[in-house]
């Protein structure tokens, strides 16, 4: 990202460059986020009775309970075990989205670039150089 890397020294570099190199970037995302999206993931509850099967983007896609659940567990226990196995299925599919995202962008911890926080007021993040502009922007300056 040799664009990008003019634009965090300060200097103005090739715009157009630039906005080519985001726009690989957006596409990688996108392709990465559809390829994610095309994956079945299981989860199981507890006890291993009942098996969720969600797609990469958290919907269900199927369940499966085993016979001696239907015939030892009641409707409060059944209930439990059936969200057990969504809610571990659906973890399952953030762990690999946040372990994809890890990949795509090292240098990004989850959720927050470098030295971002919830101060208005901070200076902008290390590696993204648009960032001034953006908070300037949230900050209406």
């Amino acid at each position: 990202m040799r664009n990008t890397a003019a634009f965090n020294e300060g200097r103005e570099g090739d715009v157009a460059g630039l906005v080519r190199e985001v726009q690989g970037r957006v596409g990688a995302l996108a392709d990465l986020l559809h390829g994610l999206s095309e994956e079945v993931v299981e989860g199981s509850d507890a006890t291993g009775a009942v098996v969720a099967r969600v797609s990469g983007a958290g919907r269900l896609l199927g369940l499966t309970v085993d016979p001696r659940a239907m015939r030892d567990l009641d409707h409060v226990a059944m209930s439990a075990a059936i969200q057990g196995a969504i809610g571990a299925a659906r973890s399952e599919v953030g762990e690999r989205l946040a372990r994809a995202m890890a990949d795509f962008a090292p240098d990004l911890t989850p959720g927050l670039a470098p030295g971002l926080t919830a101060d208005a007021g901070a200076d902008p993040p290390l590696g993204d150089p648009l960032a001034p502009y953006v908070l300037a922007l949230l900050r209406e300056e």
